[in-house]
């Protein structure tokens, strides 16, 4: 039967021919004109022509003509369509969608999802989860993006990370060398691109790093990092989470976030889009060898450790944090001498959590907590809560005070286990201004009366890349490198 009486709105009930559905579970059709056959088999197949749109909790697809499968909850299109989602819109010449999953397969495809823009030949799945094939990916400018890049695939993980396979980059249409592979964090501000990058500092010389991030399955990550230098011995770093429910693998560095920053980068910024922690509970291992930590207490200090942990995300309605039961073996190297490797457990967590905001002020507490166990040694306990006051006078300008005051019990035979301050001042500022960027951080220590912790970052951002200059002064550091980020401001 046909329809030939002008626009036409159904729901999925009108189209079947039962009692409506609850509104939220509704399937809204609209279209111009429709016609409604059955096939062999007997499942109804519903043709909707011109200026078609169907609607199906909270996503829509729009095209001229579209084919409609009631029972398999299946749409075909051979011409030219749209699927607009909360993640951004898809546009394709031909493709099937499952609008009860939300999923689909793609041909032709040119899309828009999470600041990402991307061409594929075909793509398969949905706007938080998918596998592209000859792909060319930018990002904040689809028409003149500072950096491009060709893969033979692309996969998209729960909106958080994509990962491309056999790149070739092109930084303001010049190629680069090609590269096996090479990741992005979506939607974050802080360095999201694995790009190789120069270090320096006055105990190393020169060298370079590089980072890698491997999926595995599903739920399943590898990160592996690297750091060659003139003259110190490599670093080395590999760890594999698993995650146990659904949900994205916890690998952030222990070194560097026990130290009560996740980056000497992040350190610097007064703004640090602090986001809840993945929602996994997480199985992990890494292996980890002459490590320098970026917030190390002195200047020729390594960390070696290899170690087991289980990693849980905290989450209340307005605070998260993460807690995590590690088993291992550490071993430290002070001045060149390795120290004896110990065995070394010990239960972590943080929390973080807003008290108060109005007029461009906001008050925050952050707090830290580790138990460890080190045999033959005892037992050396830690509490560092935080007061961190954000204000912003302008939309270029941003600071933020913190106060810290931490408690020990115990002792540890680690170096790199000793606090540095037990009452600490800090002051953090971020000055935007068109492209530039500066960073600045100041750590007082106020019971020795010790300015001992000096850091300055100088940024140039092009739309979304952000070459930046990064200096510390103790222990000594200069690290360049490149910001890749999906957000524009």
């Amino acid at each position: 039967m046909r329809g030939d009486s002008g626009p036409a709105t159904l729901s999925f009930a009108q189209a079947i021919g039962i009692s409506p559905p609850a509104p939220d579970s509704a399937l809204q059709i609209r279209a111009t004109h429709y016609a409604l056959t059955r096939t062999a088999e007997g499942e109804l197949l519903i043709e909707l022509l011109g200026k078609v749109s169907l609607e199906y909790q909270g996503r829509r697809l729009e095209g001229e003509r579209l084919l409609l499968d009631t029972e398999q909850g299946l749409v075909r299109s051979e011409e030219p369509f749209s699927l607009v989602a909360e993640q951004g819109v898809l546009r394709g010449q031909r493709g099937e969608y499952r609008y009860e999953q939300g999923r689909g397969r793609f041909e032709g495809v040119q899309a828009t999802v999470l600041g990402i823009y991307l061409d594929a030949a075909l793509l398969e799945g949905d706007l938080r989860d998918f596998t592209a094939q000859e792909v060319v990916v930018s990002t904040c400018d689809p028409f003149r993006p500072p950096i491009r890049v060709r893969a033979g695939r692309v996969r998209l993980v729960r909106g958080a990370r994509l990962t491309l396979r056999n790149t070739r980059l092109f930084l303001y249409g010049q190629p680069l060398p090609n590269l096996p592979q090479l990741t992005v964090r979506v939607g974050e501000t802080a360095e999201v691109v694995s790009l190789p990058a120069p270090v320096y500092s006055a105990e190393t010389g020169w060298g370079a790093r590089v980072r890698l991030e491997l999926p595995i399955g599903a739920n399943a990550l590898l990160q592996a990092s690297a750091v060659s230098y003139l003259r110190a011995v490599p670093e080395t770093r590999v760890a594999v989470g698993v995650a146990l429910q659904g949900g994205e693998p916890a690998l952030g560095d222990p070194d560097v976030r026990l130290r009560f920053e996740q980056s000497a980068l992040y350190n610097l910024r007064a703004r640090p889009e602090r986001a809840p922690p993945t929602d996994a509970l997480t199985l992990r291992a890494e292996l980890t060898r002459d490590v320098r930590p970026l917030l190390s207490p002195r200047e020729r200090l390594r960390v070696s450790r290899t170690e087991v942990g289980l990693v849980a995300p905290l989450q209340s309605r307005s605070g998260f944090g993460e807690v995590s039961l590690r088993y291992g073996s550490l071993r430290e190297r002070i001045d060149g001498q390795l120290t004896s490797t110990r065995t070394r457990f010990a239960l972590e967590g943080d929390w973080f959590q807003p008290v108060l905001g109005r007029d461009g002020l906001q008050l925050r507490l952050h707090l830290w907590a580790s138990y460890a166990h080190c045999a033959g040694t005892g037992d050396y306990q830690w509490l560092r809560p935080q007061l961190e006051l954000l204000w912003q006078p302008s939309d270029a300008l941003m600071v933020m005070a913190g106060y810290a005051r931490a408690s020990t019990r115990g002792s540890s035979p680690f170096l790199s286990e000793q606090l540095r301050a037990r009452r600490e001042a800090s002051l953090r500022a971020e000055y935007q201004q068109g492209n530039l960027r500066l960073g600045m951080l100041l750590k007082y220590d106020l019971e020795r009366r010790d300015l001992y912790d000096v850091q300055a970052l100088i940024g140039w951002r092009d739309r979304c890349l952000e070459p930046y200059l990064f200096w510390r002064r103790t222990p000594s550091s200069v690290l360049l490198g490149v910001n890749l980020t999906t957000l524009t401001r």
